[in-house]
């Protein structure tokens, strides 16, 4: 899959400019703030509805302006179409395919598939459990939509579950009897999400071993391991996942009641990294970190390409300056003719040397063909 044609309109400090990726290589190279940051929210945004940096959609309008518009021509194997995601403050964000607006988020996931490579993606493995929460969360929506309408529920009752832990705590209700009824339902929707969790990881971790391998020389080997919250949740079929999930939630219900919160269930879970055995983020040099990053990233990418025949789009924010030298020129072999890649930089002599592509340089928001 490819973008033929991006356009941007009052997006961050774009005011209008749009132009044709090329289908292999795209570096983009300027000075800081001038956009190229920017670009790459913008792609990434029309392939999951959201930015890298959790922005709000009032950030990402351009200063002055109540609205944006990011849009694109996508081509994959077997079709070709138009998306647009366009925000107007007051109305909200609105998606459209070809021209027809969608109800919902859930339309526009698995249309583009997208794989970020950032200084905070690097932060993957030393970060804390929520990054790498969210690592799974975005590959799965991506890949299975359906997984991103069952995170979205399973946060709806978590919130209400909670809303009631807080009131019986305070004394504004006693009704410890309506309990059971959210835990039934937390239960049912968590279970799914520990069940689809579990297949990713035992699908990834050989592909990240691999490559972890390669780009250490064989000095050292990466094992990931999926770690729900409660015991046995990694475990069994969906139906054992639910038993295991209800004990557990009733074995925690006066802590939680004491705490006023759900201590127990998916939005708990993690992802152990480990290096040679060892606790990853405990242990792990910043180099070996980085490494073990680089190599999920890599194995997201190998592992989109296995659920839906086609690379995904790559987006290289500025990472190679993170990188030594060995890391560095790793990463550009491994992504060349691998899809279509966008790649920040501030020189232009680091487009990688060889590389079918075409350079750019970004300068205060606009898009110039070197």
């Amino acid at each position: 899959m490819h973008l033929s044609r991006l356009c941007l309109q009052n997006y961050r400090n774009y005011a209008r400019e749009g132009f044709t990726p090329h289908r292999e290589i795209n570096y983009l190279y300027g000075e800081n703030a001038q956009g190229k940051t920017n670009l790459l929210e913008a792609i990434f945004l029309l392939g999951t509805g959201k930015s890298p940096r959790n922005a709000r959609d009032q950030e990402m309008t351009r200063w002055g302006e109540n609205w944006f518009r990011v849009d694109a021509e996508v081509r994959r194997r077997d079709c070709a179409f138009r998306m647009e995601i366009s925000y107007r403050a007051g109305t909200g964000k609105v998606v459209s395919i070809n021209g027809q607006k969608k109800e919902r988020l859930f339309d526009l996931l698995g249309r583009l598939n997208v794989v970020l490579f950032s200084t905070e993606e690097l932060q993957l493995v030393k970060g804390g459990p929520s990054q790498r929460r969210r690592f799974l969360n975005l590959q799965l929506s991506q890949t299975n939509p359906r997984y991103y309408y069952d995170l979205q529920q399973y946060r709806r009752v978590l919130q209400q579950r909670n809303m009631l832990l807080k009131d019986i705590r305070s004394g504004r209700t006693y009704r410890r009897d309506e309990l059971p009824v959210w835990d039934r339902q937390l239960v049912k929707i968590g279970a799914g999400l520990v069940w689809k969790r579990r297949e990713i990881v035992a699908k990834i971790a050989p592909l990240a071993r691999g490559f972890h391998r390669k780009i250490s020389g064989g000095r050292e080997i990466l094992t990931v391991e999926y770690k729900p919250s409660f015991p046995g949740g990694g475990e069994g079929k969906v139906q054992e996942i639910e038993a295991d999930f209800s004990r557990a939630l009733l074995a925690a219900r006066e802590d939680e009641l004491q705490r006023r919160m759900t201590v127990i269930g998916p939005h708990r879970d993690d992802l152990l990294i480990f290096l040679n055995g060892k606790d990853g983020r405990v242990y792990g040099s910043q180099g070996q970190q980085k490494t073990a990053a680089l190599s999920l990233k890599l194995a997201e990418t190998e592992y989109m390409v296995e659920e839906v025949g086609e690379y995904p789009i790559l987006l290289l924010d500025d990472i190679m300056s993170e990188l030594d030298g060995e890391r560095k020129q790793f990463v550009l072999k491994t992504v060349q003719e691998r899809g279509q890649i966008f790649i920040t930089g501030t020189e232009e002599k680091d487009m990688p040397p060889g590389a079918a592509g075409i350079c750019y340089r970004v300068n205060q928001g606009l898009i110039i063909k070197v």
